[in-house]
């Protein structure tokens, strides 16, 4: 769960850094505004599901659920009628690479996963050599 909201989260700010040196700030601000008003509220229900105790865990959820889209939209409110000279290509852009980013982290996931498995062999495997000699 945490690892979807921080892929949401770095690939929101890496993008937004990339639009605002090619294209400018008011692009990289919209982008993270709009990636922000996924990832944010997506990271607040996360971690309030992390604080629950798990037999109510489903019942938070759908409860969460519709506050944290109503959070969501109210963001993009506030991104819209704050941000002066909005770019809405880059508000989109950052809603979208928000959204999609979800698709990665199966992925990315599954790379951790591998990665912690071979750790525990590779201390296995020491552990084993040192207790033989």
């Amino acid at each position: 769960m945490l690892t979807a909201v921080i892929t949401q989260t770095v690939g929101t700010l890496i993008a937004g850094f990339i639009a605002w040196l090619v294209w400018g700030p008011i692009v990289g601000l919209s982008l993270v505004a709009g990636g922000g008003s996924i990832a944010i509220p997506n990271a607040l229900l996360a971690l309030r599901l992390i604080a629950s105790r798990p037999e109510v865990g489903p019942i938070v959820f759908i409860i969460g659920e519709p506050i944290k889209i109503a959070l969501s939209v109210l963001l993009l409110w506030a991104a819209v009628h704050w941000i002066e000279d909005l770019s809405w290509l880059g508000l989109i852009s950052g809603l979208v690479l928000a959204l999609k980013s979800l698709l990665l982290t199966p992925w990315i996931q599954g790379y951790l996963d591998r990665r912690q498995a071979d750790r525990m062999v590779s201390k296995l495997v020491n552990a084993q050599t040192k207790s033989s000699d």
